[in-house]
């Protein structure tokens, strides 16, 4: 892999490099405009020697967001050096995530914060910790900071993995309106404008897109978002009311059994084997939010309505479906900010109330029999406090505790459902130190418990129940390197579970499974030679293994390599950007005896501006590499192929049988107009 990085840099980022340098030399200005300097700001540039609490922290903004190609609105969140999003139930399903050696499904130890609000979704109706980002539209993403780990005290559920805070645009420099439209049936527009209003500011951001993708049933994605912003100071400080929402509905083709490829029932790897599935999201948010001095509040509300059909083994159609409301709200302040002493303390509170939550059995969509539903209220309550001393002018010793109380109850709604109610509570403490050895390098030293929660129905079940919280155990070391415009980390961490969340073919859903253990490290690089230039690079390597499982020790999809190399140019009157991303291979089987195969995929964005008027064009999958998105290991029915009453249970396993898989969207071109106002 090292060897396969080496070529990648050589063949890909050097020769742009230089190409991007030469035009630079082209394109110097002359006469009066040498005194006028172009400023291009990349979030990775910041200097954060003497400010991180871990290697692993870091925020990404500006260029690096503005200019880079985006095939879907969840490879924002792949900012997080070795994070890899893909998809295997179409593009208006939550993706599927992998960090850290973790297959994280759809959230699970990752969680994602727009503005203050959590969006992971607690016993889902697919599986916990369900993290939808579909519904954001990258023109209002100002900022991503991201963490890994469990260090830090202000953070509870979800995050053992990592964490990623989007920060939207307070304002738009100018009002826009865009048009979009590329190959396999992807249209988009959006628009937006910022005005005056009531002492304060306005901003509205609208999109709306369709695709088709390269599927036998076409996708027939509809999808409309809408974001608004209103901010104004008051006398208690900085007031911001934020409205969002999306609406979504799609026809998913979904993994499919690789014995079926090249037959009478499935031509190639874009086959559709089950037409009649269907997806619907409906998510509206709003969040409000003041700020002073040394202190925030936020507070939000949600409404979430989901459902989705499936049939991942083609011989037992399902839906299902989320209904609820949220509500909650976080506080910080600064305590004390003195001599050498810093101390924060804050809490926050989270109820979810789920009126339809479950799953029920259907045939080419028609509803036939209840399988599990219930009525899910989920209440969360936590308090934190992080102190920080400056033991000497090149030494922060970070402590911190963080404290949660859950409490669970569901109401079965059939007689096939459980009725119940629990509670648990844990205890978290963190540990950090930093030592600035030297003006440009800061060695780092982490350590702390976290948790996940589990699904509620899990928790409450009489027969075989789970722990309400999962706790985990995370340790870390780690380098910071700033010489000039060159930033370098690197990281060697650890982190223990008592349970793992593996998704599970036959039920399309997590569960939980044994206490595991891993370990990796992951180096990063952001260089910018230019003003105007910038190159950023990652090698992430992780082992995960099972603590005591019987069928073997490897976690099934936990990736054991990625990486990703990038290019960003940004001039006046033009933009170009060259990102290359590396999913390594992983064990299908907790024997290790099947595998996955590793992806790499090229995409590629440029763009004109010419005054008020950009046009831009995106490659995605420039290379058109013919590999897959994901992949997983379970027994599948093959309708038409396999006989009349045989079932998956009846398929005898083996590499050729029971390699179950989703293409890599083929090489596909974007073309769009934007003019600003």
């Amino acid at each position: 892999m090292k060897n396969t990085i080496c070529r990648m840099i050589g063949k890909i980022v050097l020769p742009i490099t230089a190409m991007l340098s030469a035009l630079f030399v082209s394109a110097q200005p002359t006469g009066t405009d040498l005194g006028i300097e172009e400023i291009i700001v990349f979030g990775r540039n910041t200097d954060l020697v003497g400010t991180a609490e871990a290697a692993s922290e870091g925020s990404i903004g500006g260029a690096d967001l503005l200019v880079r190609p985006l095939f879907k609105v969840a490879e924002l969140l792949e900012s997080m050096p070795g994070m890899v999003a893909v998809q295997h139930s179409g593009s208006g399903k939550a993706n599927q995530f992998f960090l850290r050696g973790f297959n994280l499904d759809h959230g699970t130890d990752y969680t994602v914060f727009v503005d203050g609000m959590p969006m992971n979704l607690r016993s889902h109706g697919h599986g916990q910790g369900y993290l939808d980002v579909n519904g954001l539209i990258p023109e209002t993403v100002e900022q991503i900071d991201y963490r890994k780990g469990p260090y830090r005290a202000d953070l509870g559920d979800f995050s053992m993995a990592g964490a990623s805070f989007i920060h939207t645009i307070n304002s738009l420099d100018d009002n826009f309106v865009s048009l979009e439209s590329g190959q396999n049936g992807w249209n988009r527009a959006a628009g937006g404008l910022t005005q005056d209003l009531e002492s304060g500011m306005l901003t509205l951001v609208g999109e709306y897109k369709q695709n088709d993708g390269p599927w036998q049933k076409e996708e027939d994605l509809n999808h409309i978002s809408l974001w608004s912003k209103y901010l104004r100071d008051t006398n208690f400080g900085q007031f911001m009311l934020t409205v969002s929402g999306y609406q979504s509905d799609w026809d998913p083709t979904e993994q499919v059994p690789e014995r079926a490829f090249g037959t009478a029932v499935c031509a190639d790897e874009f086959c559709t084997l089950d037409p009649t599935a269907e997806g619907e999201t409906s998510r509206w948010i709003v969040t409000s939010e003041l700020t002073g001095d040394d202190w925030g509040a936020t507070l939000y509300a949600q409404h979430y309505d989901w459902s989705m059909s499936s049939n991942p083994t083609y011989d037992y159609q399902i839906n299902q479906f989320d209904k609820r409301w949220t509500i909650g709200g976080q506080i910080e302040k600064t305590l004390i900010e003195e001599m050498n002493f810093l101390i924060i303390s804050g809490g926050d509170f989270r109820y979810d109330n789920g009126s339809r939550i479950g799953v029920e059995h259907t045939d080419r969509g028609v509803y036939v029999e209840d399988i599990a539903a219930n009525e899910i209220q989920e209440a969360s309550y936590g308090a934190f406090v992080e102190a920080t001393w400056y033991a000497t002018d090149s030494l922060r010793v970070i402590g911190g505790v963080r404290g949660d109380y859950y409490d669970y109850e569901a109401t079965a709604l059939n007689s096939l459902s459980v009725t119940g109610s629990d509670n648990d509570s844990r205890v978290s403490p963190k540990i950090a130190l930093a030592w600035q050895a030297l003006d440009d390098l800061e060695l780092y030293a982490n350590w702390g418990r976290g948790f996940h929660s589990n699904d509620a129905r899990g928790v409450i079940n009489t027969v075989d129940p789970v722990a309400g919280l999962s706790p985990g155990e995370g340790r870390e070391l780690g380098a910071r390197l700033t010489v000039g415009d060159f930033k370098f980390t690197s990281t060697y961490w650890w982190l223990d579970q008592d349970s793992e969340l593996i998704f599970v073919g036959d039920s399309n859903s997590v569960e939980p499974k044994g206490g595991s253990e891993r370990d990796g490290y992951e180096l990063t690089m952001f260089w910018q030679p230019l003003n105007w230039l910038g190159v950023d690079a990652v090698y992430t390597q992780s082992d995960a293994r099972y603590v005591n499982n019987p069928d073997g020790k490897f976690v099934e999809g936990s990736v054991e390599e990625a990486g990703q190399i990038g290019i960003s140019a940004s001039r006046d009157n033009w933009d170009l950007a060259l990102r290359a991303r590396y999913l390594g291979p992983y064990a299908l089987t907790a024997d290790n005896t099947q595998r996955a195969e590793s992806l790499t995929t090229v995409s590629v964005r440029g763009a004109w501006h010419w005054d008020n008027l950009t046009a831009y064009a995106e490659v995605i999958n420039l290379l058109d590499t013919d590999k897959k998105e994901i992949v997983y290991f379970y027994p599948a029915y093959v309708p038409g192929l396999d006989p009349v009453g045989q079932t998956s249970d009846d398929t005898n396993c083996d590499i050729t049988n029971c390699t179950v898989s989703r293409a890599t969207v083929p090489q596909s071109i974007r073309i769009g107009v934007s003019y600003k106002f």
